[in-house]
């Protein structure tokens, strides 16, 4: 008698700390397995408690903050890594993901057996007046630190407010400390 050999399609929404950990860890158990993870940002594993020093220049190279990239993760672990691909809406009675590529705008449909959904979370903008304006930030990627490092650079800056008591703006606000006793 044959044996019929079945793998599952595991589908992963979202690549930063959860998405990739569950990833690797189906993978560990079941290298059968086909993973796949759907991540709207470029980046899949970055040190997210790196970013104020990235913005200080304590840390000079943007690429020291990435953990992992989508092609070193795929070969260290076997996992498929799509970058840049926004997930739309959830179909779970015909189990597929449509989705969105936000580099050529192309529609996209992926099945799957099992889905896990691990899209992360958002900074928190509270709703006060002037959230919005030039020169408001959030700190939660390595984009948001790029734009807040080259508003610094560009000297647009003289003072700054922080607002959170996150460990992200507590590093920030130290370091900014700091760095005012050397500007």
């Amino acid at each position: 008698m044959d044996k019929v050999v079945y793998y599952m399609r595991v589908l992963i929404i979202g690549g930063v700390a959860a998405g990739t950990k569950v990833a690797a860890k189906l993978k560990r158990e079941n290298y059968s397995c086909d993973v796949t993870i759907l991540s709207k940002s470029k980046e899949i594993s970055y040190a997210g408690c790196g970013l104020p020093y990235y913005v200080g220049n304590v840390i000079s190279d943007r690429s020291q903050l990435i953990v992992n990239t989508p092609e070193s993760f795929s070969a260290l672990t076997g996992v498929s890594v799509l970058t840049e691909v926004e997930v739309t809406k959830v179909n779970p009675a015909e189990k597929t993901v449509d989705a969105v590529s936000l580099k050529t705008k192309e529609p996209l449909k992926y099945e799957y057996d099992k889905l896990v959904i691990a899209s992360g979370a958002e900074a928190i903008k509270p709703g006060i007046d002037g959230v919005n304006l030039k020169n408001v930030f959030v700190m939660r990627t390595p984009d948001d630190a790029d734009a807040l490092r080259s508003t610094v650079e560009s000297g647009e800056i003289k003072r700054a407010v922080i607002v959170g008591g996150g460990y992200h703006s507590r590093q920030q606000s130290t370091l900014s400390h700091i760095l005012s006793t050397f500007y």
